[in-house]
């Protein structure tokens, strides 16, 4: 999949239209598929060019939360149609070309789009579409605030305006796996699975595309997400939760109290430690606790302090299992390091 870039026919097939058991209009009437389409996606003027010809307009939609995916087909005997879109404020418009090929103009960029690309359209700008014949092209509709709610989360404070590049990325390394994860929940739904539409997988399965997208295509904050993230600051909410564990390690903390400290939700306080720390803020602070005890133990040699008086001082309450962890963590029963 990787290499050359993934062909259309390598995603869908090319006589294939995606979601086609969510099949969600269809006509000849050019005013009416300018209404439908109005309502699908966002106000706009649509016209043809090259006189009026025959159409035969299909719209497959499906949507998860705040996600929807779109399959569309204008059905163009001959001539084109051209879509001017105001900047839409609310969404970006994540594009594919399935067959043929459609044209933009977008950020004072003008290109082509082909089967075996992507291309991703901000919404601070105008977007100008021109759909050739023959050509079906696939629009993935994400809420702004969704995926610029993910990088606060990962740089640990509110971000400006997220703008990506609207140049055609080829389906290659990250941005293959993203269009490789957008047919597999399609395919999935078209079945009616729903699994990815569960109430419990539906917000994990759309944090899962938008982090896809922010690591395949070119965006003005891509210098800092694409860097190691031990190599990044932590975010407050994690340190706050470190802050409280170095003070209190002794205290039979709870993961409540470590979520009071964080002032964010468990879920965030978990994605925190685990991206920056590699570990949950429990392990954490077991694994905190079992540094201290070490040490404890270290300076007790020769001062009568048994091993239970260590554990116990770490804040571990039971010393059988304490000296199971120390000696998973450090190679060596804690009565050897207190003896040698």
């Amino acid at each position: 999949m990787a290499g050359d870039g993934i062909q259309a026919r390598a995603i869908w097939a090319s006589g294939e239209m995606p979601l086609g058991s969510w099949a969600k209009f269809a006509s000849s009437r050019l005013d009416d598929i300018h209404d439908h389409m109005i309502r699908a996606f966002c106000p706009h003027d649509l016209a043809t060019e090259g006189g009026l010809p025959r159409m035969a307009f299909r719209h497959n939609q499906a949507s998860l939360k705040s996600t929807t995916f779109n399959a569309t087909d204008y059905g163009l005997s001959y001539g084109r149609v051209s879509v001017f879109i105001p900047p839409p404020e609310e969404c970006f418009l994540v594009q594919f070309v399935l067959t043929g090929q459609a044209h933009f103009v977008h950020q004072d960029r003008s290109f082509a789009l082909h089967p075996g690309h992507m291309s991703v359209l901000s919404p601070h700008d105008p977007i100008r579409q021109t759909t050739l014949p023959g050509c079906r092209h696939f629009t993935i509709k994400i809420d702004r605030g969704q995926i610029e709610g993910l990088l606060a989360e990962e740089f640990g404070h509110q971000v400006g305006s997220l703008i990506f590049s609207p140049d055609p990325v080829p389906l290659d390394g990250a941005a293959a796996s993203f269009a490789q994860l957008v047919r597999t929940i399609c395919d999935d739904i078209d079945l009616g699975a729903s699994g990815y539409l569960h109430p419990r997988a539906v917000g994990t399965t759309e944090e899962m595309l938008g982090r896809l997208l922010l690591a395949s295509v070119p965006h003005n904050y891509s210098h800092d997400y694409l860097r190691d993230p031990a190599q990044t600051a932590a975010p407050f909410y994690v340190r706050r939760a470190e802050e409280l564990i170095r003070a209190r390690f002794a205290d039979p903390l709870t993961l409540a109290d470590l979520i009071a400290a964080s002032g964010v939700s468990g879920r965030s306080l978990h994605d925190g430690f685990r991206r920056f720390r590699d570990d949950s803020p429990m392990g954490f602070l077991k694994n905190y606790r079992l540094d201290r005890a070490r040490q404890m133990l270290k300076e007790a040699r020769g001062s009568g302090l048994s091993v239970t008086d260590v554990s116990l001082a770490a804040g571990f309450l039971h010393p059988s299992k304490f000296a199971q962890d120390y000696a998973r963590r450090f190679g060596e029963l804690p009565s050897r390091t207190l003896k040698h």
